[in-house]
């Protein structure tokens, strides 16, 4: 595809993300889809440039805001005093995004960001909003980001562009038999509502003592959730044994506080796997109701009866199983760098 003009991502990786996954992702296909350009928020300022008390300064306003970002945003102020009429995306604007649209309406050249927090999470990390006004557009991964950036910036120029899954890696297994008919997979922690979560193993354990519960978390979700015999922590993990638990389980498990897009979502539907979730934010956006059963925030006993539900009928997490590979593919990274091809002509 061609946009007749030069685009250049601004990347940065986290570190807990599977080389499969997390939205630095959508630089990897654009550049072979749309030859696209990578700068990475990588090496950070010196702090023989930048001291720590000006540093807390110029961060003022995003507290995630740091030296690799600001390395990172030089590199975008000098191509933009060079070229003209090219295209700049963010692909985190909480935290790589601060001072570069100073030059936004210089040489014709357009700045996107795309946000990933629910609204009361950017509040919260982004407690500014001048260089939002800057951009020539915001991307918003869930449609419940919308309202809070069309006030800042004009509907005209917030657009919903959802995350994307590789679906080609994320595959479901050669046969429905190879799941345990007793595994549940809970996968990540941010938003995680715990207390419901806890509440959810210790009904469906003692109801149905034969079913397992495997967390993929960071360590300290332990020290959140507390210990059970029927529970089981992994950290750390190999991609390919997160693909195989994806392939495994029987149904995957998301307790949410709120929630925009969701990497363990997408990957979990791609290979196929039933969902219970809270229905909250974005989940919608993402999750279609042949795909799980959505259940009401902070309601431990109806997520159980919902888990219960899944694990005592086959046909129906089988059924489920297809539509749910079925729905992922709409999802496939190529359809989503489309989708944002789409907005860049659009600017």
């Amino acid at each position: 595809m061609n946009l007749d003009r030069s685009l250049h991502f601004v990347v940065f990786r986290y570190s807990h993300h599977s080389p499969h996954s997390g939205y630095s992702r959508t630089a990897d296909y654009a550049a072979k889809l749309l030859s696209a350009d990578i700068i990475r928020v990588d090496k950070p300022l010196p702090r023989s440039i930048i001291r720590e008390r000006l540093l807390w300064k110029l961060a003022e306003g995003t507290p995630g805001y740091t030296r690799a970002a600001m390395a990172a945003e030089l590199k975008v102020s000098y191509r933009m005093l060079l070229e003209s009429g090219s295209i700049f995306h963010f692909l985190y604007g909480e935290t790589t995004y601060h001072y570069a649209g100073i030059w936004s309406n210089l040489r014709n050249n357009h700045l996107i960001a795309t946000f990933h927090l629910p609204p009361s999470g950017i509040q919260q990390a982004v407690q500014i909003d001048w260089h939002i006004q800057k951009l020539s557009a915001v991307i918003c991964v869930g449609r419940n980001q919308q309202e809070y950036f069309e006030k800042i910036l004009g509907a005209d120029k917030v657009f919903f562009v959802p995350l994307g899954v590789a679906s080609d890696y994320f595959i479901p297994p050669s046969s429905f038999e190879e799941r345990d008919p007793d595994l549940c997979l809970i996968v990540g922690e941010n938003y995680r509502d715990y207390p419901t979560l806890r509440g959810v193993i210790e009904l469906v354990s003692y109801l149905r003592p034969e079913t397992k519960f495997i967390t993929v978390a960071h360590p300290k979700s332990s020290q959140l959730l507390g210990q059970h015999p029927n529970l089981t922590y992994k950290s750390g993990i190999s991609e390919d044994e997160l693909l195989r638990l994806y392939q495994t389980a029987s149904l995957l498990l998301m307790p949410l506080h709120d929630a925009t897009a969701n990497n363990a979502i997408l990957e979990g539907m791609s290979c196929g796997l039933p969902i219970v979730v809270n229905d909250v934010g974005a989940v919608r956006d993402y999750v279609h109701p042949d795909c799980g059963i959505f259940v009401p925030p902070q309601r431990s006993r109806s997520m159980a009866e919902a888990v219960l539900e899944l694990l005592d009928n086959e046909k129906i997490r089988a059924k489920m199983s297809l539509r749910c590979r079925e729905h992922a593919l709409g999802f496939s990274w190529s359809e989503s760098v489309n989708q944002l091809a789409n907005v860049y002509k659009t600017i």
